[in-house]
């Protein structure tokens, strides 16, 4: 299945090229192109057409690390304190989606747990023993 997949993907690229030039729109072709694809896999197997779970999550995990980026973009530096709960937030919900698991509330309390720590982090941001640690944070991404 994955090489039809690949083919869609770029014909849907193409496609999705096209459209972004002749209306002026400013998204991201590829990120139009997977998020496309995956949306047709995912109700696909959702009514049993499609069984490639794998393919279907690595198109997911792709959109979910693109919103990533992209929130990451437009986000004030401040806000990324809230980075690993964000991600891991967009990880459950789509994890949810493909599994429709009914065992929600262990995963749920972690996540509200990062979200207030978060949080914390993020009230005592300006504090002189606490200020290493949300630098660290806010920039766990960088390469320093």
């Amino acid at each position: 299945m994955l090489t039809p997949t690949l083919l869609v993907i770029a014909g849907l690229f193409v496609l999705a090229l096209g459209i972004k030039r002749s209306l002026s729109l400013k998204v991201c072709a590829l990120c139009v192109s997977i998020f496309v694809t995956w949306t047709v896999l995912l109700f696909l197997y959702r009514t049993n057409h499609f069984h490639d779970s794998v393919l279907l999550s690595l198109l997911i995990g792709q959109s979910i690390t693109g919103l990533f980026y992209l929130l990451k973009k437009r986000v004030a530096p401040l806000l990324r304190i809230f980075t690993l709960p964000f991600f891991l937030t967009l990880t459950s919900v789509f994890y949810f989606t493909i599994t429709l698991t009914k065992d929600v509330l262990a995963p749920l309390l972690v996540l509200l747990s990062l979200w207030v720590g978060a949080y914390i982090i993020f009230a005592w941001r300006n504090d002189p023993g606490k200020k290493q640690l949300s630098d660290a944070v806010m920039n766990c991404c960088e390469e320093k």
